[in-house]
């Protein structure tokens, strides 16, 4: 015979319904063996640079989805980040705003591309129209102040070797 549930419990096909919910998205930051960074250049803005990544889909944890979107998006998956697990940069934090539930974010370190990689992106032009690979500072001044905050995060975790959680502003 099954316990009882404690007084005020709602089993979980009524419980789960009543929880906040969200999205979860993931990218990899990617250098050159000069440490600039791998960005590509979105469609929605001329000097809107995001780093490779995108929206969990059902079913895939953040570092799959990472590896997918990256994929998806320079036509191939690197070396570095092929073979081994990359280590977490930023774990990213947004409150619910406008249309948007609250998002989480996760970038890793997707290691060094190499000249031979560069050569082979193959991007798809329904999202980026370019990519360019520069220093982090010149990308964080192009960025808004949300992408920026991130791209600085990254950017010091994989310097410092250390992983940085941020709760990020409201859009401007």
């Amino acid at each position: 015979m099954p316990s009882a549930l404690p007084p005020g419990w709602l089993p979980p096909e009524r419980f789960v319904p009543t929880l906040p919910h969200g999205v979860a998205c993931a990218g990899l930051l990617l250098t050159d063996r000069s440490g600039r960074l791998l960005a590509l250049r979105s469609v929605r803005g001329p000097d809107q640079y995001v780093l490779p990544g995108g929206f969990l889909e059902e079913g895939e944890d953040l570092l799959a989805c990472a590896r997918r979107e990256t994929v998806e998006e320079l036509g191939f998956l690197p070396a570095a980040c092929a073979a081994a697990e990359p280590p977490l940069l930023v774990l990213a934090w947004s409150a619910p705003e406008g249309p948007w539930p609250w998002r989480l974010a996760a970038f890793f370190d997707g290691g060094v591309i190499t000249e031979a990689e560069a050569a082979r992106i193959v991007l798809d032009p329904v999202e980026h129209d370019a990519f360019a690979l520069r220093p982090a500072e010149e990308l964080i001044a192009l960025a808004d102040p949300r992408r920026g905050a991130v791209l600085r995060a990254a950017a010091d975790a994989r310097r410092t070797g250390r992983p940085v959680y941020l709760t990020l502003p409201p859009s401007a």
